[in-house]
This record gives C-alpha cells, sequence and structure tokens, in this order.
C-alpha cells in the first residue's frame, strides 16, 4: 500500500521522502494557496516535483467547464514524470476525464463521498479514485462501510481503478488496508502517529536510561577498537 502525503510544504516532503516513507505527494488548490511561494503557482509545483525526487504528484484542475479542464490536465501533465491530474467526480469531470484517459493522462477522479461517484469514476475510466474517507466519517459520525463497499463493487464489475483513500485516523488506514486499497493519503500530523505510541516511548526511555547508568552517552561505536 502506497502512502502520500498530503501537502505542498517542501521541507515536510523532503524529510518523509528521505526516510524512504512516502510514494508521492497529493495537493489541491487550497494547499496550493496556503504554501504558496509566488503569485505563480508553478513555482511550487515545480519544487514540490523536484522534491519527491521522481515520485507522484497529484495535482488538481481549477477550471469548471470540461473543455478548459482538458486543457488544464495536459498542460499540468507536462510539469513531470509522474503527475496525476486530479478531476472532482461531478458532471463536468464525467465528461473530462474520459477524454484525458483517452489522450493519454493520468487522471485521478477526487472528492468522491458516495457509493454512486465512485461508480462513475470506475465506468469514465479514472485510473485513480480518492474518496473523501477521513471527512466524511467525521461529518456523520458514523461507520459508513464506504471503503469496504466500493472495493467489493470495483472487484466484482472488474474496474481497474486504484482507490486512493484520504484517511484522518490510524483506524481508517486500517480500513483502507484491509479493503485492499492502492494507496492512503494523510496530512503530516496524520503521518506523525505511524511513530507514535506512550508505550513505546516508555519502554525506549527505560532502554535508555538503563544503558546511561552503565555506560554513559555512548553507543556502540565507541566500543570498537
Amino acid at each position: 500500500m502506497n502512502i502520500f502525503i498530503d501537502t505542498a510544504d517542501i521541507t515536510q516532503i523532503s524529510e518523509y521522502r528521505r526516510m524512504g516513507l512516502i510514494a508521492g505527494v497529493t495537493t489541491n488548490p487550497e494547499i496550493l494557496g496556503q504554501c504558496a511561494v509566488s503569485r505563480n503557482p508553478l513555482d511550487l509545483i515545480r519544487k514540490v516535483v523536484a522534491a519527491i525526487e521522481g515520485g507522484y504528484v497529484f495535482v488538481q484542475v481549477v477550471s469548471r467547464e470540461p473543455e478548459r479542464q482538458v486543457e488544464e490536465a495536459k498542460f499540468l501533465s507536462d510539469l513531470g514524470p509522474k503527475i496525476v491530474v486530479k478531476v472532482i467526480m461531478d458532471k463536468s469531470g464525467l465528461q473530462s476525464i474520459p477524454r484525458m484517459v483517452k489522450a493519454g493522462l493520468q487522471v485521478s477522479a477526487t472528492a468522491v463521498n458516495s457509493i454512486g461517484r465512485a461508480i462513475l469514476a470506475g465506468e469514465c475510466g479514472a485510473h485513480y479514485m480518492i474518496p473523501y474517507y477521513g471527512w466524511l466519517e467525521d461529518a456523520l459520525e458514523a461507520p459508513t462501510g464506504l471503503i469496504e463497499s466500493v472495493a467489493a463493487i470495483y472487484r466484482a464489475q472488474g474496474y481497474q481503478t486504484r482507490m486512493h483513500v484520504y484517511c484522518r485516523r490510524v483506524i481508517d488506514i486500517e480500513k483502507a488496508a484491509r479493503a485492499g486499497v492502492w494507496g492512503v493519503l494523510l496530512q503530516p500530523q496524520d503521518l506523525e502517529h505511524f511513530f507514535h505510541h506512550a508505550q513505546t516511548e516508555v519502554a525506549v526511555g527505560g532502554h535508555a536510561a538503563a544503558w546511561r547508568k552503565a555506560y554513559g552517552d555512548t553507543c556502540w561505536l565507541d566500543y570498537r577498537s
């Protein structure tokens, strides 16, 4: 399962990429606005592409008319070797996505918060589909079963569309992994939950304290002969 970070912060992207943790970056117009480095959004996208060092970069079209969306998608696809164009799965996207796919572009249907939209994403040939699962669960405050249902439908219908789930909690990631999704995307603060657990901190702290008491502030390399 691929892990993506949902940000355009160059420092964070570079850090997680060096760790080998993330397969790529997802962005949207809001993220690009918040992380702007100039009045030209291309300046930021080019920095993101460089920072991810050959990984995927998901970039969303801004236009709302199908014709303009297709033109934007063609332009965006030339900005990097693994650009995936995000398109909102609505009436406009239903018209523009098949044309992008036919043109040989990599396309992701996004903002998919219902079974109906998920089916449309598969029917129109989107390579990827992003359900905003974490936000949906938070808003409804009840399990939706969306990920499990879509995974079952995609298998039954033979759709080649890969599910790429926006998660907010560790339990969301667990559900996505069990459903066999292609990838999950998380905001940086949520990705940090992978690294921390209260009991781990207690155990590691105890190990370190016992070592320091016996051997001081050293490591194994200090005892090489």
